[in-house]
């Protein structure tokens, strides 16, 4: 992955979270869960879905935040992507906080 695109969603996560973000969300799968539940802890629904099953040579991932009967979904080849698109349009919403640290 384009190292660009993960420093673009984690400094725009940034923004929103501060200290909260866990490091290398948009490159590690394990740190965008995490990041999945902090949003979740405010508030936030959540669900990662495998768009290709089954497929041994193609994957996509779709992500999606829900509140209040909004969705904020992204999918990308690379679920920590997916996961950060998805929670930069939840942040982003203006019924949301711009803060939730």
């Amino acid at each position: 992955m384009d190292s660009s695109i993960s420093d673009k969603l984690e400094n725009e996560l940034k923004k929103h979270l501060g200290n909260a973000l866990p490091a290398h969300a948009a490159t590690d799968i394990h740190a965008a869960l995490e990041l999945a539940d902090t949003l979740k802890s405010k508030g936030f629904g959540f669900h990662l879905k495998d768009l290709c099953p089954g497929s041994p040579d193609q994957t996509r991932w779709q992500a999606i935040f829900s509140k209040n009967n909004d969705e904020f979904t992204a999918d990308h080849p690379d679920a920590s992507v997916a996961v950060c698109s998805a929670a930069i349009g939840a942040l982003t919403t203006p019924e949301t906080p711009t803060s939730l640290s």
